[in-house]
């Protein structure tokens, strides 16, 4: 028989290794897209309109496939009002980097910070959700 214990890395390491996927996947495009509208609208607006796009493909995409949950409407609600706070320290990256006067391709530089922040969202909320789960079995 093998432990919950003995279960829990795996479980984390293919989690994560299926998040590098979809994450990877959304980054490079919502990466590229920021770049280029950072060229044409004020950095914060090509943020926030590539960021609320990225929400969404991830919300749809991180329950099922990459945390394995059912994904309720009110984790999948919880999950993205947690990149609410991750939206915010996107902004401020974004902030620091036009305060250094850099050029406008290191807006995406920003995902350093939310990707890893995005992984840790995910496996809090969709983790308690399959504790509830399985709870209810």
């Amino acid at each position: 028989m093998v432990s919950d214990a003995g279960d829990q890395p795996r479980s984390a390491r293919s989690a994560a290794w299926r998040f590098l996927i979809v994450g990877g996947i959304n980054t490079l495009v919502t990466t590229a897209l920021l770049v280029a509208l950072s060229y044409v609208l004020e950095g914060w607006l090509a943020y926030t309109l590539v960021f609320l796009a990225g929400v969404v493909i991830s919300t749809v995409f991180a329950a099922r496939w990459v945390f394995t949950s059912n994904g309720s409407r009110r984790a999948a609600l919880v999950y993205a009002l947690s990149y609410l706070a991750i939206y915010f320290v996107g902004l401020l990256a974004i902030a620091g980097i036009k305060a250094l006067d850099g050029p406008e391709y290191l807006n995406g530089l920003s995902v350093l910070v939310t990707a890893p922040l995005g992984f840790l969202a995910g496996r809090i909320v969709f983790r308690e959700r399959q504790r509830e789960e399985s709870s209810d079995d």
